[in-house]
């Protein structure tokens, strides 16, 4: 199954999650994205840079301080709620610059949202 396709069907997968978008964090770009309703590119500028900072900027930094991790810890996951809607952005394990974003009902089941895209995300890498 290639990147599209794995999108699609984690999109289709799970109930509430309108948007999925793959990026890649070191290049600062969605490089592909399964959504109910196509959002301007804007829109995905936007999600990758918030993926960038929160998973790998000065907030995922801060974050691990409060916690806690050493300075070669990464975030792995990052969660942004709002009474519209809520923002997956999972990392990549090993280091790797891939993430996934998902885009969600405040209603989805977001436990289950978050194992399938871990689950689409390490075949999506592993697939290289």
């Amino acid at each position: 199954m290639d990147v599209a396709q794995s999108l699609d069907s984690l999109r289709q997968e799970v109930e509430g999650c309108d948007l999925v978008a793959f990026a890649d964090l070191s290049s600062g770009m969605v490089l592909c994205h399964s959504a109910a309703t196509p959002p301007p590119q804007e829109e995905l500028d936007a999600l990758c840079g918030a993926a960038t900072e929160l998973l790998t900027g000065d907030v995922a930094k801060g974050a691990g301080a409060a916690a806690g991790a050493s300075d070669e810890d990464h975030a792995t996951k990052a969660l942004v709620a709002t009474g519209e809607e809520v923002r997956l952005y999972i990392r990549a394990e090993a280091e790797k610059p891939e993430a996934l974003i998902c885009v969600c009902s405040p209603e989805g089941d977001l436990v289950r949202i978050l194992d399938c895209a871990r689950t689409t995300l390490d075949s999506i890498v592993a697939s290289g």
